[in-house]
């Protein structure tokens, strides 16, 4: 640091300074700095600066089903993030089901000496068990079924799921069946609430079928859906994958998407556009959540003043997969 300062012809209090981002540094002297640390091949040893200032700049992750697209998006959003504001993030995955997989993950984080956590899980009691077990260290949940509070940010899956009905609706359709993720997801729920608040605010029956977030589900319920007993004309899917197994099994039918029936889906998923037919679907911008949960912790910790954090509302991507209804025979 010493040699950082000397090159940069500052003190190494500027050099601390601009190392941890502090803002009352003027731009000029920062890039000075941060050229002189560049042509030094200077890193800060970041095991010395946490005995120094009693934090260790380590970000912590708790994620359940992190091979699913919506955690997955939001882990490399956090661990981007934190990189470029020279924080480290380490996730560590668990099965929220498992009191002791919950338990192994918080002991192995809390043992890293994280600075706060963030908690990818839709799981009541895995949240709770955290904040127990961490004490004062600061946790922000992303989209979870605990109480949304000022730790805590989200996606408005209630609106989200009253805009795919909404767009439904507005093609013509009146018979739209919505197929939910599972009920023990809060997301799932809250995009069945959405759905079903949209059909009756149009005096229409709501009905549900309960899945998974799997093609399989998808495909299972596709093969024996019975459309004609209630004159169904559309599907509010509860998210993409549930969509795919949907469109293969209607293929296999012979039935045409969006000819026979229309299907909405929902997550955007990064394939979604090339399917056949290219899937209508609501867009989610987990990257921009990720983003959100690492700074409000981040602020948290610093004892920043923060900002009241909204729930990102998704946006309707309109393809090929939805249409107006067929006429109806007489």
């Amino acid at each position: 640091m010493y040699d950082v300062a000397k090159l940069a012809q500052v003190s190494h209090q500027t050099v601390s300074r601009v190392v941890n981002n502090h803002p009352n540094t003027r731009e000029e002297t920062r890039d000075r700095v941060l050229k002189a640390m560049d042509e030094l091949g200077y890193r800060p040893n970041h095991a010395a600066r946490a005995l120094a200032s009693s934090r260790s700049r380590i970000i912590g992750i708790l994620v359940s089903d992190a091979d699913l697209f919506g955690p997955a998006g939001m882990t490399r959003a956090i661990e981007n993030v934190a990189q470029s504001i020279n924080h480290f993030a380490v996730s560590c995955s668990i099965d929220p089901d498992s009191e002791d997989s919950v338990v192994d993950g918080i002991n192995h984080l809390k043992g890293l000496g994280v600075d706060g956590l963030v908690m990818i899980t839709p799981r009541t009691d895995a949240v709770t068990l955290a904040r127990t077990q961490l004490g004062n260290i600061p946790i922000v949940t992303v989209d979870s079924m605990y109480r949304v509070d000022e730790l805590s940010v989200s996606i408005d899956n209630f609106q989200g799921g009253q805009l795919a009905t909404e767009h439904l609706i507005d093609l013509g359709h009146r018979n739209i069946l919505h197929i939910a993720g599972p009920s023990s997801w809060f997301e799932a729920t809250a995009r069945a609430s959405g759905y079903a608040a949209a059909m009756r605010s149009h005096r229409l029956t709501p009905r549900i079928i309960e899945g998974d977030w799997t093609a399989g589900a998808g495909y299972e319920i596709g093969v024996t859906l019975d459309l004609e007993a209630h004159g169904t004309t559309g599907i509010f899917a509860g998210n993409d994958d549930l969509a795919l197994g949907l469109l293969h099994a209607f293929d296999d039918r012979g039935i045409s998407v969006p000819a026979d029936v229309s299907i909405i889906g929902y997550d955007d998923v990064p394939h979604a556009a090339y399917w056949n037919p290219p899937l209508t679907t609501m867009q989610q911008d987990f990257y921009e959540l990720g983003e959100r949960a690492l700074r409000l912790l981040v602020d948290t910790i610093e004892r920043r003043k923060m900002p009241a954090v909204e729930a990102i509302v998704p946006q309707l991507i309109q393809r090929s997969s939805t249409a107006a209804p067929p006429p109806q025979e007489d």
